[in-house]
């Protein structure tokens, strides 16, 4: 048997195939969240007629980038997976649902720590190593300059729009 591809003739003479701790290559690619992976996975199968049921677990340590101050940081992953497939399926390749459960359970915004302050919006700096000395403007004043000239697009745009008459 080939690793994570499981055909009805391995049920032959049991009824019943586990693995333990095999090593899962999951690849990263440049622009993935995910920075780097060293997962395993554990699994048992069992055949009932013509289905067979597979159980597992996904277990390891993944490397993210902080969506908030861009540092790397591994995080533990646990996953429990359960899929199962017909007789017409003479070949089971099981890696297609380990792929698919680990990218369903990757964060939308992987973070170091829940009280990540990130980076500062005038300097840059990473305000969880150090408090910078710039003069963050409050958030009121900030909004208005970043925004301000598309509200004046906006407000001109609807002065426009209202004064216009159908014809």
């Amino acid at each position: 048997m080939k690793k994570f591809i499981i055909s009805f003739d391995d049920f032959k003479s049991k009824s019943s195939l586990s693995f333990e701790n095999e090593r899962f290559c999951f690849n990263v690619d440049d622009n993935s969240i995910i920075k780097s992976s060293d997962l395993k996975v554990s699994f048992k199968a069992d055949k009932y007629g013509d289905i067979v049921s597979v159980t597992g677990n996904i277990f390891g340590v993944m490397s993210f980038e902080c969506s908030r101050c861009l540092k790397l940081f591994e995080k533990d992953v646990n996953i429990n997976f359960e899929c199962s497939f017909g007789v017409e399926e003479y070949q089971m390749d099981i890696s297609n649902e380990i792929k698919e459960n680990i990218i369903l359970n990757i964060p939308m915004q992987p973070l170091c720590k829940h009280s990540c302050k990130g980076i500062c919006q005038v300097c840059g700096k990473n305000k969880n190593d150090a408090d910078c000395s710039c003069k963050e403007k409050n958030e009121q004043d900030f909004i208005a300059e970043k925004w301000s000239k598309i509200k004046n697009l906006t407000e001109i745009g609807g002065k426009n729009a209202k004064s216009k008459k159908k014809t």
